[in-house]
């Protein structure tokens, strides 16, 4: 009977440890920098985030019409002067947008707004 007590508290203990260690590294809430994209266009754009030297990462999804917000990759603004946004129509059809440069730094809300299509 006591064996079968230990095997659940020592999965839990387990679970516990290895969510610990996966949740290492992140930014916390008030240093997490964020990107908020105004897409004004028609089309659903495919987004995705540039360094100033030249490293990129895809960020989402904005769909037509309506403002999201992106969570930036701690890797992408670390040590960054600037950081640079891409719109790519999902579908092909219109014109790619790329923002200016906006300086980053931790905890920074970045706000652009993609012009209609």
């Amino acid at each position: 009977m006591r064996a079968l007590l230990r095997y659940p508290l020592f999965l839990l203990v387990l679970t516990a440890a290895a969510c610990q260690a996966h949740n290492t590294g992140t930014a916390s809430p008030s240093d997490q920098t964020r990107a908020k994209i105004d897409n004004r266009a028609s089309l659903d754009m495919d987004i995705s985030v540039a360094r100033n030297d030249g490293r990129s990462s895809p960020l989402g999804l904005a769909p037509a019409g309506e403002t999201t917000t992106f969570a930036l990759p701690v890797s992408m603004t670390a040590g960054a002067a600037w950081v640079r946004f891409q719109a790519k129509p999902v579908r092909g059809s219109g014109e790619t947008t790329v923002s200016e440069p906006f300086p980053v730094k931790a905890g920074d809300e970045i706000t652009w707004s993609i012009s209609p299509q």
